[in-house]
Order: structure tokens, then C-alpha cells, then sequence
């Protein structure tokens, strides 16, 4: 068992708002290991924690970094003696030192300087980072980064369009790592919902799961495909895109969301022009969120990567996206697409799809 110093950055800056998001870290971890972490100036201290379980950390929004941690008094031939421990177990190390307490009668430099000339140390060697507090010496080892962002907040919830492709996939957890708790809209191409499970979005459902429990709300593609074929099919994609807004929007009115997310980047395919998103998002009362609009598609890739969603998405599935045209329209205007909508009712295909709607809760028990 080991004790493990969880250290933030983001949070650190909030002021007198600081303990609350303490507060909701704390909750997090207590999800994770079913224990309260000890507050620690700055850090929060785990004790007696299962070493196989630590790396749950790494993906828990909120976590810059953590450590196996060792507390000892503050004396420095007892700080000498744990380094070399250390270097016992790990080989020589990179030392730095943070002086916490500023009343300490040396700085941290020269604490450094000391424990390089008592018992050496490696610029390329795993980090030992020692802190001086008050009435102790905190060193961390064996240190792993986080995800870093905020811890989630259960009030700010979000409702996010989800396709299965790389960036849909990868919008959730960015949402998540900025304190947000992320609900899925999915609109699948087959007649029984439970049909979509049966491919790589349970997968992706399953990554997505490990940082935070969510719903999954699934709505067929046939009664928007069936009456939307009436429409010019240059067209067809960006009612489509307003199609799944108005769905979201619909949602998040009636089950509290606080804005809408979509994995859109600007002008990256064809749907995405200026001119596009402007026309789908007309007349959605909702925010809505689109974190990628400036990042480039190998940015998105190493996200996916990063997260372990990259290999899933690339699979292949029946999104609807593809189904609609191929060569939409670039240069659609708001003015055509709501008169389009009209033309095709769309309202009355959100009322019809919305009663079709199953809601599933992850993970899956």
C-alpha cells in the first residue's frame, strides 16, 4: 500500500473558490478508491492506497500530477538518508526541491546543492521532487501527469452529439476535463437501438466511462431520412446538422442542460464552412459549445490517441453523416434552411423521433 500526493494546477488559482473545487476533486477520488484524501497545503494526500489502482488518477479531470509520497521529519541527515533509499530502489535521481514553508533558514537551492554533493543525483534519472513544510520534508517519487483541467461539477451538465467518428468521440472527455458533466446524443442507422452497442461505440462508451458515469440518449436516423428525402439533397446534410441541434436542444430544455457540444472544426469538411454552421445553428436557443473549431484534424488524432478512442472510431460503423449527401452545399443560408425546415416539418420529426428516444445509463451495470 502507498500513500499518493495529488497535486492541481487550475485549481490553485480560484481563489475563494479554491475549497470548493478542492471539495469536488475530493468526491472524485473518493469515487475512484472509496477513501477521503487529507488536505495538504496546496495537495491532497491518499494513504494506504493500492499501488494497481493508482493510475486511476491519470485520467480523473482535475489531477495535474501525482506521486508516491514519503513524510519525514524535517531534518536533513534523515532527508539524506531517504534519498539514498530512493536511489537504492530507482537508481540515481533528478532532485527538486520546492520550499513551501519560506521560514526555512535555507533555500531551495542550496537544499538541493546539499543533497547533490551528499549523494549525488541524475539530470536524465526519474524526478524526486522534496517539499519543505513546516514541520516536514514531503517527498514525491515515482511521479505520473494527469489530465490537469478542473474536476467535474455535476451542475454543469452538457449534452454532447456523439457519431462514433474520431472528434465526437474525443469532445467529451475535453468537456469533462474542463469541469464539465458530459450526457451523449446518438442517431443511429438501424431499426433496434441496442444494434448500435453491437459495434465499436460500446467501446468508446466504455473509455468514455472510466473518467465519469453518464446517460446515453439514442435516437433512430429513419424518420428524419424518410421525410428530409424531399428535400434538395445539396441541402440534406445541413438539415440534418439542424435536425440533431433542434433534437439537443429539445433535451436540454426538458432535462436541464446548460449548453450543447459538438465536435465540429472549422472548414475542416465540407458541412463545416462559416456559412454552414451559421445556417444549422439558426434559430438553436441553446449554447452550444464546439471546442475543436480551430484545431487542425492531426491535432484531434492525438487527442483520440491520447484518450485510446483513435483505433474504435476509425472503425467502420454506420454513421449517418455519411449516409446523407455526399457533396453538400458550402455556402448554405439560414434564410433556405428554415424555410427548408419548414417545408419538411422538421419540429414535427423532432416530436416523432424524441417519442422513439431510449436512454441508457454507463456504465453499463
Amino acid at each position: 500500500m502507498e500513500d499518493i500526493s495529488v497535486h492541481y494546477n487550475e485549481i490553485a488559482l480560484k481563489g475563494r473558490n479554491r475549497r470548493e473545487f478542492e471539495k469536488l476533486l475530493d468526491k472524485e477520488i473518493y469515487r475512484l478508491f472509496h477513501k477521503r484524501a487529507e488536505r495538504l497545503q496546496g495537495r491532497l494526500l491518499l494513504r494506504g492506497v493500492d499501488e494497481k489502482e493508482v493510475n486511476g488518477l491519470a485520467m480523473l479531470p482535475g489531477v495535474a500530477w501525482f506521486g508516491k509520497t514519503r513524510i519525514i521529519d524535517r531534518d536533513l541527515e534523515k532527508l539524506k538518508k531517504m534519498i539514498k533509499d530512493l536511489y537504492a530502489e530507482y537508481g540515481p535521481m533528478r532532485i527538486d526541491v520546492r520550499r513551501i514553508d519560506k521560514t526555512y533558514d535555507k533555500t531551495s537551492l542550496e537544499v538541493r546543492n546539499y543533497l547533490i554533493k551528499e549523494v549525488g543525483g541524475d539530470e536524465n534519472g526519474q524526478k524526486a521532487r522534496v517539499e519543505i513544510f513546516k514541520d516536514s520534508f514531503v517527498i514525491n517519487y515515482d511521479i505520473s501527469r494527469g489530465l490537469g483541467g478542473l474536476p467535474i461539477d455535476p451542475k454543469n451538465k452538457v449534452l454532447s452529439l456523439f457519431s462514433g467518428g474520431i472528434d465526437s468521440s474525443v469532445v467529451p472527455f475535453e468537456l469533462m476535463k474542463r469541469g464539465m458533466s458530459v450526457d451523449l446524443l446518438h442517431v443511429h442507422a438501424f431499426n433496434d437501438p441496442d444494434l448500435a452497442l453491437n459495434s465499436k461505440i460500446r467501446g468508446i462508451l466504455e473509455k468514455i466511462g472510466k473518467i465519469n458515469d453518464f446517460r446515453l440518449y439514442l435516437v433512430p436516423f429513419y424518420v428524419f431520412s424518410i421525410k428530409a428525402s424531399a428535400a434538395p439533397p445539396r441541402y440534406e446534410l445541413v438539415l440534418f446538422k439542424r435536425f440533431l441541434l433542434k433534437l439537443a436542444e429539445r433535451l436540454s430544455k426538458e432535462r436541464g442542460y446548460k449548453a450543447i457540444a459538438t465536435g465540429d472544426s472549422l472548414s475542416q469538411v465540407a458541412s463545416q464552412t462559416l456559412n454552414n454552421l451559421s445556417a444549422e445553428s439558426a434559430g438553436i436557443d441553446a449554447l452550444i459549445l464546439r471546442p475543436f473549431t480551430t484545431l487542425n484534424k492531426e491535432d484531434i488524432i492525438k487527442l483520440a490517441e491520447k484518450y485510446g478512442t483513435y483505433d474504435l472510431s476509425i472503425q467502420p460503423y454506420k454513421d449517418c453523416c455519411s449516409i446523407v449527401s455526399k457533396h453538400p452545399s458550402t455556402n448554405a443560408r439560414a434564410e433556405m434552411i428554415d424555410r427548408l425546415s419548414k417545408e419538411i416539418d422538421l419540429d414535427g420529426i423532432v416530436d416523432e423521433s424524441i417519442k422513439l428516444l431510449k436512454v441508457m445509463e454507463f456504465p453499463l451495470s
